[in-house]
């Protein structure tokens, strides 16, 4: 079984100040002073694919597990990370750099699923969303594209029975929901418990991943030229700042018993009322 997760690698946001948030004429945030980490629901996915592969290594004849972005440079480092904990082939898609891809979730699509078709694989799992766009679209896209069906805020996946189907458990309207599907489909992580981060590999691990060679693909090559990939419909017209609120409010009294009344007369009096 040919599986292929997408990952993205974002800033550690955690580190940056308030200050930090300030773009240039062209909208962009200069991140480039922060370490980059994966994306959280990526790294879930991740994790979850190296744990279903090891299952599934006594029902099917071969397991290909390929790792893929789209991304500068940056990015291989954590591809080699991802061939040391056990994925056969690191792959990463590059595009000219004309293309904003951070709101851009069509283009990336376009990207995974010519991939995708061009290579065979029947498990496409991406997280269900990242920094900075946020969007939340690109796996329904890769789907629609594909004409393949879709789970959204999967928390687990597992073999079934069947080589040709899936064990899929996801969260829906509070509940968690276990389906069997057949093979293809794409499958967007949400928040799971089980694998919330991804393993890390072990020195000699890292060494022998180092001798191993990353697979560097244009969008040219995938049939897409670059003004194809030009959104043209949509623009990036402009960026604001979020002020934030008051976070908290300190409540006056000498005494424990005044600020507990002050508290109800102030904003538990109406509530409860």
């Amino acid at each position: 079984m040919k599986i292929a997760v997408c990952f993205k690698i974002i800033a550690d946001y955690d580190r940056l100040s308030g200050k930090d948030w300030e773009w240039d004429e062209c909208r962009f945030v200069d991140m480039s002073f922060v370490r980059r980490v994966f994306n959280c629901f990526d790294e879930s996915a991740l994790e979850t694919v190296l744990k279903l592969s090891r299952q599934l290594e006594n029902v099917s004849d071969t397991v290909e597990l390929t790792a893929l972005t789209v991304d500068d440079e940056q990015g291989d480092l954590f591809l080699k990370h991802l061939m040391a904990v056990g994925y056969d082939h690191a792959v990463r898609i590059c595009c000219n750099n004309r293309l904003d891809l951070r709101f851009n979730p069509l283009v990336i699509s376009h990207l995974i699923s010519r991939y995708i078709k061009q290579e065979g694989q029947k498990l496409v799992v991406l997280g269900m969303q990242g920094g900075e766009g946020d969007n939340g679209q690109t796996g329904f896209l890769v789907a629609e594209q594909l004409g393949w069906p879709c789970i959204r805020e999967v928390i687990d996946v597992v073999r079934a029975e069947s080589p040709d189907c899936l064990k899929v458990f996801s969260r829906i309207d509070g509940a968690i929901l276990k389906q069997t599907i057949k093979l293809p489909m794409v499958l967007i992580m949400g928040h799971s418990l089980n694998s919330p981060y991804l393993r890390v590999p072990t020195l000699r691990q890292k060494l022998n991943a180092k001798k191993k060679q990353l697979t560097i693909v244009s969008n040219i090559e995938l049939g897409l030229d670059n003004d194809a990939l030009l959104n043209k419909d949509k623009t990036l017209m402009d960026l604001y700042g979020q002020k934030p609120g008051k976070s908290c409010v300190f409540l006056e009294g000498k005494t424990a018993q005044e600020q507990a009344q002050r508290l109800y007369d102030q904003y538990l009096k109406e509530r409860l009322s």
